[in-house]
């Protein structure tokens, strides 16, 4: 007989989803949990927790059944291959992922390492992840909505486990003097007290900050000055 009890909402945060005792026995309960991700079997053997498993592979258990350790390692298995999927694609769903986000944020949560690469491969297959891919998107998005360096991008990819070559081909196109240039604008506000030489030196050193290189600082800066005053 299946317990299910609606009221228990545990979280990932809350409950690993490692096996507690995975010892067989006689099964004394089986309790239908929910959580965030997926609905989830609790087996209890001799009154304790042995593991989580998928409710559609608890339909032919019952309580008072003899369970072998090797059939609850399967269960365990199971469960977590299929958790551990749902849970990256409910974490790919605001945007785009490299593989490492996804190792992580998938390790954070407590699935197996093996579910945890399973379901990137998994994913990889289907073509929902892909560094390529993600590399350029993020340099597009960056130099879209917050112009940045080559270099501050490329640190930005190297945090997020992204290869070299691969971070070297999503970047090669980048134009840095275009992107200096957007970047001072977005903050033409700033240079309004100033004028002449000072005003090219302020953002010569606010570009730079941003980790733009010197000649690209300079010719930025001398730019936005004459666009400033033929306005």
């Amino acid at each position: 007989m299946v317990k299910r009890d609606p009221s228990i909402d545990h979280t990932e945060d809350q409950k690993l989803h490692h096996k507690a005792d995975d010892r067989g026995g006689l099964i004394t309960a089986i309790v239908i949990e929910k959580t965030k991700v997926m609905p989830r079997a609790a087996i209890f053997v001799d009154e304790r927790l042995a593991v989580y498993a998928r409710p559609r592979d608890v339909k032919r258990l019952a309580v008072g059944q003899a369970i072998t350790e090797q059939v609850l390692a399967d269960l365990h298995r199971r469960y977590h291959h299929h958790g551990a999927y749902l849970q990256a694609i409910r974490y790919l769903g605001p945007r785009d992922r490299s593989v490492l986000e996804i190792k992580q944020h998938l390790t954070t949560k407590g699935w197996d390492t093996e579910a945890v690469y399973q379901a990137v491969e998994r994913l990889e297959q289907e073509g929902y992840v892909d560094d390529e891919v993600f590399s350029r998107k993020w340099v597009a998005y960056r130099c879209r909505t917050a112009p940045r360096s080559r270099i501050a991008i490329i640190q930005e990819l190297k945090r997020k486990g992204i290869a070299r070559a691969t971070i070297q081909s999503a970047v090669e196109a980048m134009d840095e003097e275009a992107l200096a240039l957007d970047c001072a604008k977005k903050k033409s506000r700033q240079w309004l007290r100033y004028a002449g030489a000072e005003k090219e030196q302020r953002i010569v050193i606010f570009l730079q900050r941003k980790g733009f290189p010197y000649p690209v600082c300079r010719k930025a800066a001398q730019a936005f000055a004459d666009m400033s005053r033929n306005d």
